[in-house]
């Protein structure tokens, strides 16, 4: 009963059940199965280290991926050894190509979709969802017909995974004949769409057959990326509503300028938005997608560390787990301050840079580079993009009045990084058109008229 018991506090009260001791870290404790949790910043950062630390295979955390939802194979971001080196070396591929395209991609998904909402939109995450999606598959996958749709990527990452105990995942009682549905719908769609071939060629440079390519794709692509881009996203839209207009207005020039400059969203823009950067990076150190590692130790060892009360060390036997909570090791006071303030400005200038090597995200450390021998997501320089770039817009052209403030408690395990309340509008309008129309003159005249749709 004791591991019952454990998922239940951490599905009940998520990341609070893990609130820190900051004189201890690695402390045992059972979150539906006995394990290490790491709390402090340094001490999540060993759990990085692939020679000591594993995944296991399919699972992340307290919850399993359906292995008839990868056809029984093991996706990349649970892989280990020469496996997970081929896997990620794959992806790794895929990815940057489809970086050189994402910015693009991001201004057209932003725009095409806000044409269409109308004043009032409703369901305004599934909105976001259509975005990240529109933004993020055709820069993979091409376009394909019918076009790739937003429920049914849901559906499928919805149905991906299970909990890991059956007591629990027989109350959660899902709809699996709709989530697999889903996935035969998507597969037919990748199966079609204009890259296939050439992602199968490029899968097979790398050793892995039709099948595995395709699994990989499709977990990576659909869990992994459309749900941490949506959730981080979604956070980052809400965190808007809670700096001052000042603020954001400022957010607002940095972008415009750059915008105008480079005649629309390039990277060459981007790098001249240092503090839509920032902002977007706050909302992240505060509200972390993914908010754990989960890991197991190959061999036992020591692990040295530091805590408020000094230079620690503890010993790790082999096979035991250990669970990193990025959520916590992103308050730790020992490397930022003032951690539970929302502070956009905290990764500017050369004290901001030097920060980013404790801003632990996507499986590493932020100042990581995805490699084959390292977990941190193929996909991050892509993310960070689809975020940074949607925010850009979203700010600069438009305004909207939220139906009530958000609100971020870390006890609402199912919202994950979002606000805990479902973020919702009461309206929408666009602002600066003529600079809209002067950067953007393909999508002016839809957007527009867009308080007649919807």
């Amino acid at each position: 009963m004791g591991n019952l018991i454990g998922a239940l506090k951490l599905l009940g009260w998520s990341n609070q059940t893990l609130t820190p001791n900051r004189e201890e870290d690695f402390v045992e404790k059972n979150i539906g199965f006995p394990c290490r949790v790491v709390t402090g910043n340094k001490a999540v950062q060993s759990v990085f280290d692939i020679d000591l630390f594993r995944k296991e295979e399919f699972h992340f955390g307290v919850a399993k991926i359906r292995k008839d939802f990868t056809k029984g194979v093991c996706p990349s971001v649970t892989s280990n050894g020469k496996i997970h080196e081929k896997n990620k070396g794959f992806l790794i591929e895929v990815m940057s190509k489809a970086y050189g395209e994402i910015l693009a991609s991001t201004a057209s998904a932003v725009l095409s979709n806000i044409s269409k909402w109308g004043s009032k939109p409703s369901d305004f995450e599934v909105k976001l969802t259509a975005v990240v999606v529109d933004a993020l598959f055709p820069t993979v996958f091409g376009k394909s017909k019918p076009p790739f749709n937003a429920e049914e990527v849901d559906l499928y990452a919805d149905g991906a995974i299970e909990l890991r105990s059956d007591i629990l995942e027989a109350i959660a009682g899902e709809d699996l004949d709709k989530t697999r549905q889903a996935l035969l719908s998507i597969l037919g769609k990748i199966k079609t769409s204009e890259r296939y071939r050439k992602l199968m060629d490029l899968g097979k440079s790398h050793g892995l057959g039709e099948e595995e390519a395709t699994a990989q794709l499709l977990f990576s692509v659909v869990f992994n990326g459309l749900r941490g881009i949506r959730g981080n996203l979604l956070t980052s839209f809400a965190r808007l509503d809670t700096i001052s207009a000042e603020d954001r207005e400022e957010l607002r020039e940095e972008a415009l300028a750059a915008l105008k400059k480079h005649g629309g969203l390039t990277p060459e823009a981007l790098e001249e938005m240092p503090k839509i950067e920032s902002f977007v990076l706050e909302a992240l150190r505060a509200g972390p997608s993914p908010d754990f590692f989960s890991t197991i130790a190959t061999r036992s060892t020591t692990v040295k560390y530091t805590t408020e009360s000094g230079q620690r060390e503890v010993e790790i036997k082999e096979g035991e787990r250990v669970y990193a909570s990025s959520y916590w090791a992103l308050r730790d006071p020992a490397v930022f301050d003032k951690p539970d303030d929302f502070v956009w400005r905290r990764f500017l200038g050369p004290e901001g840079e030097a920060r980013r090597e404790h801003h632990v995200i996507f499986h590493g450390r932020l100042t990581d580079t995805p490699a084959a021998n390292n977990h941190m997501c193929p996909g991050k320089d892509v993310a960070l993009s689809v975020i940074k770039g949607s925010i850009a817009i979203l700010n600069t052209f438009f305004g909207w009045e939220l139906q009530e403030p958000p609100v971020w408690t870390g006890t609402k395990i199912a919202r994950g990084s979002q606000p805990d309340n479902e973020v919702k509008t009461k309206s929408f309008w666009v602002q600066r058109p003529e600079d809209l129309k002067e950067i953007f003159p393909s999508h002016f005249d839809d957007i527009r008229d867009m308080t007649t749709c919807g």
